[in-house]
């Protein structure tokens, strides 16, 4: 089977290109589009949102381990007035919560409370990571206050850890996996969390002070009742829209994001000898493969991520899908090199996304057969060889997406 693909050195090119284009950027220099302000809903007096105002980490750092007995605890703002969102919008949630959040140079720290009036009946389920089961408490964070992209840290009563990112109006996707520390604990009236969630899986700005959109939430499965820190509207518009803000948080440093994933491995299928077949003429077939991923932050909001010969086998598989269209079946992305920046590509248009990821490396679509050919090689998939991305947003708003990927002649 034979597919079109680009010369290793478009590669080249096109790496040159986008770090002589980094390397004179200058946001001023661009009339960025006013799309995104305009089309923001302005706060009524009527739904005037909450701030919460963070405060630096005056002390050492906290344990997590499920315990607020750390001195940070003491200090700092414990804020709470929940509101009820179901199942009855804008009622007196049936027990209060209540959440104090610091910060250093390297992590945010969340403490939750949630009290309860009867612990013994708090629904704790175990579950595997991103399992949505029994009681949760979370925090949603806006970093970018674009209105845009979330990053959700959840955590069950049990101790499972949900992260996604939450995308307006309303979409999420799980398959975005981040970095941080969860632990949950019991006390006499009221079950508690902390968190500690590394600055560097956060997208910000390179503003000296910071203002992030915030949304805290908690859910009672036994009333299946969900009570959230600031005001939603199931009528209104997306829940990014609704969030409250987080303030007070200055002087974060410049640091460099670098992260660096090697992979060996090798493989042998065994099948039984069958002359004249050639998958199974010698019935062993030994293979191996290797490649790296690479995540690189140019800046606080500007991520380059790199990989070569990447190897997808730990992505969860498609669902079967039998397909008797002319059209091909659409698939959610999984495969990690391209969740980063996946909104600034989300280009939707009369129902349909223009740019679909997925089409980068699937299946050889052109195979040509003559009577003396003999299939030696069908692959599943096209082999990627390497790909680069760059994406992330300017101060200005501006956002910006650029990627290139090379595959092999299969």
């Amino acid at each position: 089977m034979t597919q079109y693909h680009p010369e290793r050195k478009d590669l080249a090119v096109f790496i040159a290109f986008f770090f002589a284009f980094l390397a004179g950027f200058s946001p001023s220099s661009f009339a960025v589009s006013q799309f995104q302000q305009d089309t923001i809903p302005k706060q009524t007096g009527t739904r005037k949102q909450p701030v919460y105002t963070t405060s630096r980490l005056e002390t050492s750092r906290p344990v997590i381990d499920g315990k607020l007995d750390d001195e940070c605890w003491k200090k700092g703002t414990w804020a709470g007035d929940y509101n009820q969102w179901k199942p009855v919008e804008g009622a007196k949630p049936t027990y209060p919560t209540e959440l104090n959040i610091q910060y250093d140079d390297k992590y945010l720290y969340i403490a939750f409370r949630a009290y309860d009036d009867e612990p013994d009946k708090i629904h704790r389920y175990a579950g595997v990571r991103d399992e949505i089961v029994g009681d949760m408490m979370g925090l949603t964070i806006d970093s970018y206050r674009d209105y845009r992209t979330g990053f959700e840290f959840t955590i069950t009563a049990w101790g499972q850890k949900v992260d996604l990112v939450l995308f307006n109006p309303e979409n999420w996707d799980f398959n975005w996996n981040a970095v941080w520390k969860g632990k949950v604990g019991l006390e006499d009236s009221a079950w508690v969390a902390e968190l500690e969630v590394p600055l560097s899986q956060l997208r910000y700005s390179n503003k000296d002070e910071q203002v992030w959109g915030l949304h805290t939430w908690r859910w009672i499965d036994r009333f299946q009742e969900e009570s959230n820190w600031e005001k939603q509207s199931s009528t209104g518009p997306g829940m990014l829209y609704n969030f409250g803000e987080i303030q007070g948080i200055k002087g974060l440093k410049k640091s460099r994001r670098l992260e660096i994933m090697p992979f060996v491995l090798g493989d042998l299928k065994t099948m039984k000898k069958e002359e004249g077949n050639p998958y199974s003429a010698n019935g062993r077939i030994w293979g191996g493969n290797a490649g790296l991923d690479a995540k690189i932050g140019l800046s606080s909001n500007f991520t380059v991520d790199l990989t070569v010969n990447p190897d997808f086998g730990q992505v969860e598989s498609d669902p079967s899908v039998m397909n008797l269209t002319a059209f091909e079946t659409f698939y959610e992305e999984k495969r990690p090199f391209f969740l980063e920046g996946l909104t600034i590509f989300d280009y939707k248009f009369d129902g349909q996304n223009l740019f679909y990821s997925r089409r980068i490396g699937h299946s050889p679509t052109l195979s040509v057969y003559d009577d003396d050919e003999h299939v030696v090689k069908s692959p599943d998939m096209t082999t990627i060889l390497d790909a680069v991305k760059l994406s992330g947003t300017t101060s200005k708003g501006l956002s910006v997406g650029l990627i290139q990927s090379v595959t092999g002649n299969e």
